[in-house]
C-alpha cells in the first residue's frame, strides 16, 4: 500500500518578496535516516514533526531526500497584470504582489519507492486586504505533459512549458491572495523517479499530501527564522483542492483520500478529469481514439505497471517495435519525438483492415477526429494487445452506457490493464464538501458526457453540494442537458448561482471559440475550457463556506 511520506497534521502559515528570477537555495544537510514521519530539514530548522518510536506500526519511509525550498521569482500586480496570455481568461485584474518559491520534498513512486519531487509554493503579499493575514490554501493538480523539465514554479518564463497553466493559477489565485501549492508531480522536474505514475489514485494522491505538507512545514520553519518574506501572512485553515484534466482526476482523488484520513477539505473543483477511467479505456479501445492519445498511452501504462506488474511482461508486447524503447516524460518535447519518429503523432491504433475477426467488426466511431487515431502501419499499440483487451470489454462489458448514466465498472475484468484502470476509476466516490465540477461538452481529449458525466449520474442525492457547469452552451436546447446543473443543496448554497457570472462565462467561452476559428480542436481542451472552468473555479472558492471553513480551521489547529 502506498503511504504518505509526509504526516497530514502540519499547518501552514506564510507571504512574500523577492527579486524576479532570483535563485537562493535554503536547505540543509541530509538527516540522519530514522524511522521518523515527517523528519525533514527545512531552512535552518526544526520542526520534526510527527516522530514515531521504531515499530511496525510506524509504516512510514526513511527520510532521504531532505524538505528545502528555493526563491525563483517575485511579481508585482503590474508584472502580473501584464504577462501575456490572460487577455481573454476572464482573469481579475491583481490584488497582490506574488512570489514564486520551490519547494523540493520526498514522496513515493507506484510502487511505494522513496524518491523526490518538486512544486510550486505562491504566497501573496501587498497591503491589500486580501494578501496579509489569514489566507486560504489552494492545492492544484496540473494537466498531463510529457516534458520532463515542466515546472510549475515558471511563472511568466515561456522557456518552460509549464508556463501557461502555472500563470494562469498563479494570476486567478495566488495574486487574489491565495497560498498556492501545485505539485510537480513525481518524475518532473528535479524528480529522480524515471517515470511518472500517470493516474495512479493512490499515489497521485500521496504525492499531492506530501507536497501540501511540506509546503506548510516550509512557511512554520521561515517564519520561526524571522524570514520576513514570511511575516504578514498565516493559515487560515480553509483547504480548496483543484486541478485540470489529468489534475481533475488527482483533484478528485486527493479529496478522497483527505476525506478518508478524516482531513477537512473546505471546498473541490475537478476540471474536465477522466474520472470513469475504466470506461475511458473501453471507449478509446473500441474506436473512439481521442485527441492525445498517443501522449497519454506511454505514460499510463508505465505508471500503472509499476503498481500492477502483471500488466505486461515485456513493453514490447504492447507497443510497435519502432516506439517501444521511447521513455515518458522525456527531455525531448512531444513534437520533437514526433519528428524524430519516437512517437506517431496521432495513429494509436492499426486502422482496418487488421486480420483480427474481434477489432474488425467493431464499428467506425462517429467522432470526426476518431479517424486521426488510425494509420495502416505507423501506430502505437500492438493490434494483439488491441484485440485482447477489445475482447475482454466484450466479454465483461462495464456498466456505464448512454441510457445507464450512473453505470459501475464491469464486475470482473479479466484483461490486466482493465484491472488496473478499474481500480483508478473515481465512480463511486462522493464528495462531502462542497464541489464543482466544470468542462465542456465538445472536449476532443477527455470526453465531458462519458466523464463529467458518469460523475454527474452518480450524485443525484439530496445531502450533497454539487454544481456542474458546462462552460460551453453551444446547442444546449438540442443536446437536451441543461449546462447549469446544481444537485443537492447547490442551488441554496451558493450564492454566484444567482448572479450573471455564469453567463458572462460562457458568453466569454463562446467569443474565444469563434475566435479560434480553424484551431478550435486543437485550443479546445487544453486552452478554452481550461481558462474558462478555470475562471469559475475562482468564483465557487470565492464563495463564502463559512461553515466548512470555521470546521476546517478547527481541525487544522487541533
Amino acid at each position: 500500500m502506498i503511504k504518505s511520506t509526509t504526516d497530514t497534521s502540519g499547518k501552514l502559515s506564510a507571504p512574500l518578496s523577492a527579486p524576479t528570477y532570483q535563485s537562493m537555495s535554503i536547505t540543509t544537510k541530509t538527516p540522519t535516516m530514522s524511522r521518523c514521519l515527517l523528519s525533514v530539514a527545512v531552512a535552518s530548522a526544526l520542526l520534526l514533526s510527527g516522530c514515531g518510536d521504531d515499530d511496525d506500526d510506524n509504516d512510514t519511509a526513511s527520510v532521504i531526500f531532505p524538505t528545502s525550498v528555493e526563491t525563483i521569482s517575485a511579481f508585482s500586480t503590474a508584472q502580473i497584470d501584464g504577462i501575456p496570455g490572460l487577455e481573454n481568461a476572464g482573469t481579475p485584474d491583481a490584488k497582490c504582489d506574488i512570489k514564486v518559491e520551490k519547494v523540493t520534498y520526498q514522496t513515493v513512486g507506484s510502487a511505494g519507492e522513496v524518491t523526490n519531487a518538486t512544486a510550486a509554493l505562491m504566497l501573496p503579499s501587498g497591503e491589500g486586504a486580501d494578501c496579509s493575514g489569514d489566507r486560504p490554501v489552494l492545492l492544484y493538480a496540473h494537466g498531463t505533459t510529457t516534458d520532463k523539465s515542466y515546472d510549475f514554479s515558471q511563472v511568466g518564463n515561456p522557456q518552460n512549458s509549464g508556463s501557461g497553466e502555472a500563470t494562469l493559477i498563479a494570476a486567478n489565485f495566488a495574486a487574489q491572495g491565495y497560498i498556492v501549492v501545485a505539485p510537480n508531480y513525481a518524475g518532473y522536474d528535479d524528480s529522480e523517479l524515471d517515470y511518472h505514475p500517470y493516474l495512479v489514485a493512490e499515489q497521485q494522491s500521496a504525492d499531492m499530501i506530501d507536497a501540501l505538507n511540506s509546503s506548510r512545514i516550509v512557511i512554520d520553519a521561515q517564519k520561526r527564522d524571522k524570514n520576513t518574506n514570511y511575516a504578514n501572512i498565516d493559515d487560515s485553515g480553509e483547504l480548496y483542492i483543484s486541478g485540470y484534466s489529468q489534475g481533475g482526476h488527482v483533484a478528485m482523488a486527493t479529496a478522497r483520500a483527505l476525506e478518508a484520513q478524516n482531513k477537512p477539505v473546505t471546498a473541490i473543483a475537478p476540471l474536465s478529469g477522466p474520472y470513469a477511467l475504466a470506461a475511458f479505456g473501453d471507449a478509446i479501445f473500441t474506436g473512439n481514439v481521442n485527441l492525445g492519445a498517443t501522449r497519454f498511452a506511454p505514460l499510463l501504462t508505465t505508471g500503472l505497471q509499476k503498481k500492477y506488474p502483471s500488466i505486461y511482461d515485456n513493453v514490447n508486447e504492447i507497443f510497435t517495435d519502432q516506439y517501444a524503447n521511447t521513455i515518458l516524460p522525456s527531455d525531448s518535447s512531444f513534437e520533437q519525438l514526433v519528428e524524430d519518429n519516437k512517437l506517431p503523432g496521432f495513429a494509436l491504433f492499426q486502422s482496418k483492415s487488421t486480420g483480427n475477426a474481434v477489432l474488425d467488426q467493431l464499428p467506425f466511431s462517429t467522432l470526426p477526429f476518431a479517424f486521426l487515431g488510425f494509420s495502416p502501419d505507423n501506430y502505437l499499440i500492438k493490434t494483439d494487445f488491441r484485440a485482447a483487451y477489445v475482447t475482454d470489454v466484450l466479454a465483461n462489458p462495464d456498466g456505464l452506457t448512454a441510457t445507464t448514466p450512473a453505470g459501475i465498472p464491469a464486475a470482473s475484468p479479466q484483461n490486466e490493464l482493465r484491472k488496473a484502470l478499474k481500480d483508478n476509476d473515481l465512480r463511486g466516490y462522493v464528495p462531502k464538501m462542497p464541489t464543482l465540477l466544470c468542462g465542456g461538452h465538445r472536449d476532443p481529449t477527455v470526453y465531458y458526457d462519458l466523464n463529467t458525466g458518469a460523475m454527474t449520474a452518480q450524485l443525484q442525492q439530496a445531502n450533497l453540494n454539487v454544481t456542474v457547469l458546462d462552460v460551453d452552451n453551444e446547442n444546449e436546447a438540442g443536446r437536451g442537458i441543461p449546462t447549469l446543473l446544481p444537485l443537492g443543496q447547490s442551488a441554496l448554497a451558493n450564492p454566484w448561482l444567482m448572479t450573471n457570472t455564469i453567463d458572462n462565462i460562457q458568453s466569454r467561452f463562446n467569443n474565444n471559440v469563434d475566435a479560434a476559428g480553424a484551431g478550435l480542436l486543437s485550443s479546445y481542451h487544453g486552452g478554452l475550457v481550461a481558462s474558462a472552468c478555470t475562471d469559475a473555479t475562482r468564483e465557487f472558492f470565492n464563495q463564502d463556506f463559512s461553515a466548512s471553513a470555521s470546521a476546517s480551521a478547527s481541525a487544522n489547529r487541533t
